[in-house]
């Protein structure tokens, strides 16, 4: 977990709830500062929307959204299948185990998590290869890693996207109460040319 000194706060905001503080300027990954700010606001007026954020003196230092999948995705006809969006840390607080953190608070047990599916997808150019000094494929171990940690698995969805860059991947996190019929589900609308 993050270190106690740092005095950093996990929250989780569900929908209807607002961010009650600014962002880090450093949360530029995904846009400007402002503009993530207004994407978050929005993602929590939808419903079904929930929003990890780690704070550290009163600024979200980092945050990662679990979010319904968009009607026009093959997995929103399963009702308990979830999306993980975004997650990013300010670079002035990575290597302090912030995203492990937030990932954990994310997926702490708790009955609703585990009658989920969440699914993530990766794909290189999202990530911030620059200031993290990786190259694709480095980066790509350490958020498999750290995904892994976090109780997710890879799998193998027939996506384009994910086939685009050998440094895109896949993982699932299954929930304990996710039944074998769900599963099988699941699987088949991941890559129904392997059933």
């Amino acid at each position: 977990m993050v270190s106690e000194s740092m005095n950093i706060e996990l929250l989780s905001l569900f929908s209807t709830q607002q961010l009650p503080y600014p962002l880090h300027s450093g949360l530029t990954c995904f846009g400007e500062n402002d503009e993530q700010y207004s994407r978050l606001q929005r993602l929590l007026a939808e419903p079904y929307t929930q929003v990890c954020i780690a704070v550290h003196e009163e600024k979200v230092i980092g945050y990662a959204t679990l979010l319904p999948p968009e009607p026009a995705e093959r997995w929103s006809s399963l009702p308990y299948v979830r999306i993980m969006g975004v997650l990013e840390v300010a670079p002035p607080y990575r290597g302090r185990r912030v995203a492990y953190s937030i990932l954990q608070h994310l997926f702490r047990n708790d009955e609703d998590i585990e009658r989920r599916i969440v699914l993530a997808f990766e794909y290189y150019w999202h990530w911030d290869l620059k200031n993290s000094g990786l190259n694709a494929y480095e980066y790509k171990n350490m958020l498999k890693q750290l995904l892994m940690l976090s109780g997710m698995e890879e799998v193998y969805p027939d996506d384009p996207d994910i086939h685009a860059h050998a440094a895109n991947f896949a993982m699932a996190r299954i929930g304990r109460e996710i039944s074998a019929e769900q599963m099988q589900r699941f699987f088949y609308m991941i890559n129904p040319r392997v059933w």
